[in-house]
């Protein structure tokens, strides 16, 4: 069961319409832009839920990470909720993969200021040793996501 109170909450305002950075966010592709995270994989829904994706993730070695992660709500323009099952392998071989517990992410939409508050939080359905010793790790990672895409939705700062 997922914990009530966010393991991770961040926020950024995004100058740019509420549907413009909804439609942005949509695409597992966009979410994951400039991670080292990269996306192999992506089946599109008509309505949004059941959206799912395919991840492969570089971990510090000797490990390699897949994650699989679905759009389990999907309100046009107000919020996306995804949930993601990380697995890890040692790398160079093929199994036994290890499962870690889902974590579940809740992007919200709200008109700001004649833009948009992208918000952001992360939700493990356990806490366990595991997330309390890469929370630090999570922090930075969701916190250079939504840097990347208010960069990538505003563009650079002209100067």
């Amino acid at each position: 069961m997922t914990p009530t109170k966010p393991s991770i909450a961040l926020a950024a305002h995004i100058d740019a319409p509420v549907h413009t950075v909804f439609e942005y966010c949509r695409d597992p592709r966009n979410l994951h832009d400039g991670d080292p995270i990269e996306v192999v994989a992506v089946q599109f829904t008509d309505d949004g839920i059941g959206t799912t994706a395919q991840l492969r993730y570089p971990a510090p070695f000797p490990f390699d990470e897949d994650v699989e992660f679905e759009f389990t709500e999907f309100v046009p323009d107000k919020r996306i909720v995804f949930e993601a099952r990380p697995t890890v392998w040692i790398r160079g071989h093929h199994g036994p993969h290890h499962e870690f517990d889902a974590e579940t992410f809740v992007w919200t939409f709200a008109p700001d200021d004649g833009g948009t508050l992208l918000s952001v939080e992360v939700r493990p359905d356990h806490e366990g040793l595991g997330t309390r010793l890469g929370h630090a790790a999570m922090l930075d990672r969701v916190q250079a996501r939504l840097d990347r895409i208010v960069l990538h939705i505003e563009g650079p700062d002209p100067e």
